[in-house]
């Protein structure tokens, strides 16, 4: 019997080692035994070289491993680097056993085990070119599957969601304390379904447990959203079931939740800390997405499609896509199509970086081009930028690590060889590269998804999808130069950033042919300024001329009435990079990289620089944003007033750290570090890449933990100091205002700006 459903999910079943899929079909979803795949791994080991063992006897010895259940020799690219394929054995596992049987043979002599790192599930999905939340078509004997068979089409864009039965829920913990512990029973649950919360309250904990799985078996949910489950709820929760002698049983095929737990993980990932919780607690034929940040997610009521594309590139289990980091959705992407190109994926990194003199280090390493501008208020500028400009550099100019050719005689005569700006090495386009291979569905499908936007279809479901992708394009880079990346490799990452300079360098070349001055540029954005007033048609043609020239797509993000770039407080004559801000010609405001978009803002500093920016925004020219600014400080003087008469909820004062080390590695006392110390001695787990929330009480203070207060540690005598966030303030409109236009004396008060010209 044929049926049609949507494909969920898919688990290792240990006990009948097969597989479980999980497809919702007529409305009900149900886990399925399929045996119809097993997942292998490759192996190069010295005994194939050995005159000592024919081929047959390496095979008929490794079968006799109780979970393998086939070998053969098969021809395969060992390396990304190698020209012609070589025999390597290919062992076929039961799903429960691939890492078991991987680990047994690098015992072999001289052993290498390929595709160990890929789990069965992932395995699965991309032999069988299928996916979660994709259309599939079973066949059904008994209660297992015979056949099943994609209906989908990975790389179509229109797509449909199934409708998921999503729940949630929160614990409410019986204490007194500030934190909570693991003793402490519980106070009541709260379960958030559709558009109702069921509150499950009892004088018995166990009663509380029993009702709650009462719930979860009645509504029977897809997805279940938690709060910090993974770090703490779901070890809590089975904790008091154990306790109280119940067995909670919140997935599907009725195992009962344990949670092993393990040390969590603080580590540096795109110039910033990031932290990870050591328990990941997934769930079988349900999809448990921990609400807090739990990969390159936020989820949020509409944030599933984000996940729901990824699974589509990825190829993973949805619980493991949603915590997966961008980066490891790239190599996950270069996975798929090592195993389309029969590139076996090697255990560890083995593309070392050739040797280079001091000379080739300082060409090669210089990043992407930056031109400074200078402090101002600028009129008449229109701003471009490259949509996705390193991606399609690496798919357009085939950059990959193994098409990197340093050789000075080409056996070919040159003939594919594309040179690169400035650099010694050249890219090699006779056999295409799996970087770039890889890249080209990413940047294509992008590309389709802003298509879909602009005709209207679904544009808020695609625009969440296509920032997912966006997210993903923006790590590839950098992933290409990670020194863990499979097929990474630094010479390919130093070749996009030489191309990228060359562009931005032919894009300053065509703007001033057309007569418009670059006033700032940065790797993949431009400003230009004309002396007369900017046609918008112009800053089309310079874009169109721009993407014929370069090969990457340029496109207008606007024209500005007045544009400024504020000046360095450390350093006033310079402007930082990564700050501007200013009002298009349809009134639009656009700000970076100032107060209302830093994450550490709290709301009244953030509102009160909002505030002064729309009053600036008055002005329709230059002149005009020099006479709104006096008005603008008034605006930051009444709200400094109303810190000073208290009249300032203290919520909107709360301000928040990222922790870059663990609490007792602090030397300093600095904010975050302080009410670290606050939150540890108060009996909370801390650790690098977590989150802090205080206010300042007295910033001045000669005791440092009077300072700061946690939010976790107020009370109704916590007040904060007017002073402290006065400062706060006034910076903010300083950072709005070039300092030339600021007076550079200080009169009576030395904590009041004075406005040049007033």
């Amino acid at each position: 019997m044929k049926k049609t459903g949507w494909l969920l999910d898919c688990s290792v079943d240990q006990e009948r080692q097969a597989l479980t899929l999980w497809i919702k079909s007529d409305g009900k979803t149900k886990g399925y035994t399929y045996r119809g795949f097993h997942p292998s791994v490759y192996v190069s080991t010295d005994l194939m070289k050995s005159r000592d063992w024919s081929r047959n006897d390496i095979l008929r010895a490794v079968l006799e491993h109780p979970k393998v259940v086939h070998t053969e020799i098969v021809q395969r690219y060992a390396s990304v680097y190698d020209v012609e394929k070589t025999p390597v054995l290919r062992v076929c596992t039961t799903p429960d056993a691939q890492r078991e049987v991987a680990g047994d043979l690098e015992k072999l002599p001289g052993a290498t085990v390929f595709h160990a790192d890929i789990d069965p599930v992932h395995q699965f999905f991309i032999t069988k070119k299928m996916f979660a939340f994709g259309r599939v078509e079973f066949e059904l004997r008994g209660n297992e599957i015979v056949s099943v068979e994609c209906l989908d089409d990975r790389e179509n864009p229109s797509y449909d969601i199934p409708e998921l039965v999503e729940l949630g829920f929160e614990v409410f913990v019986d204490t007194e304390q500030i934190f909570p512990k693991m003793e402490d029973r519980i106070h009541h649950i709260e379960v958030y379904y559709r558009d109702q919360i069921i509150h499950i309250e009892d004088d018995m904990e166990h009663n509380i447990l029993y009702r709650f799985q009462s719930v979860i078996d009645k509504m029977d949910p897809d997805v279940i959203t938690t709060r910090r489950g993974d770090e703490s709820l779901f070890r809590y929760l089975s904790l008091r079931a154990k306790v109280n002698g119940v067995e909670l049983r919140l997935s599907r095929d009725n195992t009962p939740l344990r949670v092993t737990h393990r040390e969590p993980q603080s580590f540096w990932q795109y110039n910033q800390i990031v932290y990870k919780s050591g328990t990941q607690v997934t769930l079988n034929g349900r999809i448990h997405i921990d609400r807090g940040k739990t990969g390159m997610h936020f989820f949020s009521p509409v944030g599933l499609e984000g996940v729901v594309e990824s699974c589509r590139l990825a190829l993973g289990r949805p619980q493991r896509v949603s915590r997966m980091t961008i980066g490891a959705v790239n190599a996950a992407v270069q996975f798929y199509n090592a195993f389309k190109m029969d590139i076996l994926i090697p255990p560890v990194k083995r593309n070392p970086e050739y040797l280079k003199s001091l000379n080739e280090l300082a060409a090669i390493d210089r990043g992407g081009l930056i031109l400074q501008p200078r402090p101002d208020i600028y009129e008449n500028v229109a701003e471009c930028d490259f949509s996705s400009m390193y991606p399609t550099l690496m798919v357009n100019k085939n950059i990959s690590p193994e098409t990197i050719c340093t050789r000075t005689h080409c056996p070919y005569d040159k003939q594919h060889c594309l040179d690169v700006p400035e650099l010694s090495f050249k890219i090699c386009t006779r056999k295409r590269g799996i970087v770039a291979e890889s890249l080209k569905l990413l940047v294509d499908r992008r590309m389709r998804f802003k298509d879909l936007i602009e005709e209207g279809q679904d544009a808020k479901k695609y625009e969440y999808v296509q920032n997912t992708l966006k997210g993903v394009l923006v790590s590839c880079f950098g992933y290409l130069g990670f020194k863990n990346a499979k097929f990474g490799r630094v010479e390919a990452h130093t070749a996009v950033t030489a191309f990228a300079r060359d562009v931005l360098l032919r894009t300053q070349e065509i703007g001033e042919k057309m007569g418009l001055e670059m006033i700032h540029g940065i790797v993949d954005s431009v400003w230009l300024q004309a002396e007369e007033e900017v046609e918008y048609d112009n800053v089309i043609e310079f874009c169109q001329r721009v993407t014929r020239a370069v090969g990457v797509q340029m496109s207008p993000k606007g024209v500005y009435r007045w544009m400024v770039i504020p000046s360095s407080r450390l350093h006033p004559s310079v402007a930082p990079l990564n700050r501007y801000y200013g009002v298009y010609r349809n009134g639009g405001i656009k700000t970076r990289g100032i107060e209302t978009r830093r994450r550490d803002t709290c709301l009244y500093v953030g509102d009160c620089q909002k505030e002064m920016i729309k009053t600036l925004a008055r002005g329709r020219d230059k002149a005009g944003f020099l006479d709104q600014i006096p008005n603008a400080y008034a605006i930051c003087q009444e709200y400094i007033n109303r810190l000073y008469d208290d009249d300032v909820d203290l919520r909107d004062l709360i301000l928040n750290s990222t922790l870059t080390r663990d609490p007792n590695e602090y030397r300093a006392t600095s904010r975050a570090a302080v009410v670290a110390q606050q939150l540890v001695k108060a009996g909370r787990e801390l650790y690098a890449g977590q989150k802090v929330r205080y206010v300042m009480t007295s910033a001045d203070s000669e005791n440092p933990i009077r300072r700061v207060c946690a939010l976790e540690l107020f009370n109704a005598a916590t007040r904060f100091d007017p002073k402290a966030y006065a400062k706060l303030c006034k910076r903010a409109f300083e950072n709005l205002i070039p300092t030339q236009y600021l007076s550079p004396h200080k009169e009576i008060d030395p904590e009041q700006t004075v406005l040049a010209g007033t």
